[in-house]
């Protein structure tokens, strides 16, 4: 009797760890296909700005098939999760309930852009933000929300204070507008200014979208393609007003604002990247950075020089040292960062090899590219 009662006891309690073991699995899968649907929302509103006969359409169905399929596959797992909390009060409804709604705002997205639809922008710019509160809503019920409400608070107000900024380079633009002689300089004026105004209005929208899975370097770049995308048209309206108009004193007020808005982007885009940074000092790996794109890009366009590998495994052991040395040292950083830092490590590695292996391919042996992949596995050795 107690051998069987001790039976059922151990049998119990591998049943809860198994449980446990699934409900961390499935949360992990849900947040990285939120993740996804998340970075391809801000995807799709950054590759339909500007004129719909500009569009990279084929683009755009990457993104939409992207978001469809983790919409799919998320759907399973939700169903899954939710049978495993059911024991928790309203734990799976709850968690139910928020997944059809992230699934009724990709819905309102998808139609809103079809390019038959006739949907005004601002309804494209709705959907996409409806999404971002749907994905934070849904991380929350999960317990897997991964940025306070101080952080979002702050990140908003950034956005906002961009498309503030460029509502005042708009109506110093318009200024210029109205005393141009010639109309075709007009009209270029206002249609640069408007586009101004739209794309920081866009960039409000992927700010929306890409907040709660924030720390995805996806979505990171979501949003930084949307600053860059509102530096464009923040250069064309200047460039515009400059055609328009030889008064210095229109073109200064035009000047000023045009720097207002390049700071208060400066400004949202550093706080993205102080939080995807953990809070280190910015440009600690910039260099080493910095080098390993250049020479891997240079690579793979002359496909080898032995020369620039060699560079690419200096830069490369540079960076690795300098992050498994961060990880080392560091007693008060916590688990997570040094488990991202020694990935990273991995992974830099792992790229020297993959490109040792492509130069390899296409050079002569003689010229003795394996000494890159010595180089750095002693450097990280």
């Amino acid at each position: 009797m107690v051998c069987v009662l001790g039976d059922r006891n151990n049998f119990t309690i591998l049943n809860k760890v198994w449980i446990q073991n699934k409900v961390d699995e499935s949360k992990h899968e849900i947040h990285s296909q939120v993740d996804a649907i998340t970075a391809g929302t801000a995807s799709v509103v950054n590759l339909t700005a500007g004129d719909p006969t500009d569009t990279d359409y084929t683009a755009v169905g990457c993104a939409i098939t992207t978001i469809s399929s983790n919409l799919t596959e998320m759907s399973k797992g939700v169903k899954l999760l939710a049978a495993l909390m059911e024991d928790e009060v309203g734990g799976g409804q709850s968690l139910m309930g928020a997944a059809r709604t992230l699934a009724g705002a990709v819905s309102d997205l998808l139609k809103a852009v079809e390019p038959s639809s006739g949907e005004p922008r601002q309804t494209v710019l709705t959907a996409a933000g409806s999404i971002g509160q749907a994905s934070g809503d849904l991380l929350r019920q999960m317990g897997e929300g991964e940025t306070d409400e101080k952080f979002q608070d702050i990140l908003m107000n950034l956005a906002k204070a961009v498309a503030n900024a460029a509502a005042m380079l708009v109506l110093k633009a318009k200024n210029v507008a109205q005393v141009a002689e010639d109309p075709v300089l007009q009209n270029r004026v206002i249609a640069a200014a408007t586009q101004c105004a739209l794309s920081t209005s866009q960039l409000v929208a992927c700010t929306k979208v890409v907040s709660p899975t924030i720390s995805s370097p996806v979505c990171q770049e979501q949003l930084v393609e949307a600053g860059r995308l509102v530096e464009r048209s923040v250069e064309g309206c200047v460039k515009a007003c400059q055609a328009a108009t030889d008064e210095d004193e229109l073109l200064k007020h035009v000047g000023v604002a045009a720097g207002t808005v390049s700071q208060a982007l400066s400004d949202l885009l550093q706080h993205v990247r102080h939080y995807a940074s953990c809070g280190e000092p910015i440009g600690r790996y910039d260099q080493a950075t910095d080098t390993i794109m250049t020479v891997t890009e240079s690579i793979f366009t002359s496909m080898g020089d032995a020369g620039e590998h060699g560079f690419l495994a200096q830069a490369t052991s540079d960076l690795v040292n300098a992050m498994r040395s961060d990880a080392e040292a560091d007693t008060d950083v916590d688990s997570s960062k040094k488990l991202w830092l020694e990935t990273m490590a991995c992974g830099l590695v792992r790229l020297v090899l993959i490109c040792d292996t492509l130069i390899t391919a296409s050079l002569p042996l003689s010229r003795g590219n394996g000494n890159a992949v010595a180089e750095v596995s002693l450097a990280t050795s």
